[in-house]
């Protein structure tokens, strides 16, 4: 059920850096919301953040067309928050946090570059199937 649908063996490399990517800015941000942020969050939001990054982490993991599209999204939001985390750190001269906040906006946004890629997106998509099988069939009509 956990396996893998198609192997990192098979994988061209610019999944496998989308993937490396979507983990490390998963992992970078929750070091963030952990070390930072959590306890003056309510305990629901904090499990919330938690089953979201790690359901968007293995969808996308186990190659599911769907999960590509939905975590582009999540990373449009992502990158630009964290971009203004830094900013906003790195005036405040707290070093540390703009270094791990810039650190979680550069994965987020790597892997997105590399979720948009073509071969990324002909990877995710399942193959076509052949249009003239049911020329009856209404839902495949003009």
């Amino acid at each position: 059920m956990l396996s893998m649908p198609k192997r990192w063996d098979e994988m061209p490399p610019s999944v496998k850096k989308a993937i490396i990517f979507l983990l490390a800015g998963w992992a970078a941000h929750y070091i963030f919301y952990f070390g930072f942020i959590a306890e003056d969050q309510p305990e629901r939001v904090t499990y919330l953040n938690l089953g979201v990054g790690v359901a968007i982490c293995y969808c996308v993991a186990t190659i599911r067309k769907w999960a590509r599209r939905l975590c582009i999204f999540f990373n449009i939001v992502m990158v630009p928050m964290y971009i203004l985390f830094a900013i906003a750190f790195a005036q405040g001269a707290k070093i540390n946090l703009f270094i791990l906040t810039a650190l979680v906006a550069a994965s987020f946004g790597l892997s997105l570059y590399y979720l948009l890629h073509k071969e990324t997106a002909r990877f995710f998509s399942p193959p076509e199937k052949d249009k003239d099988m049911e020329p009856d069939d209404p839902a495949h009509g003009p």
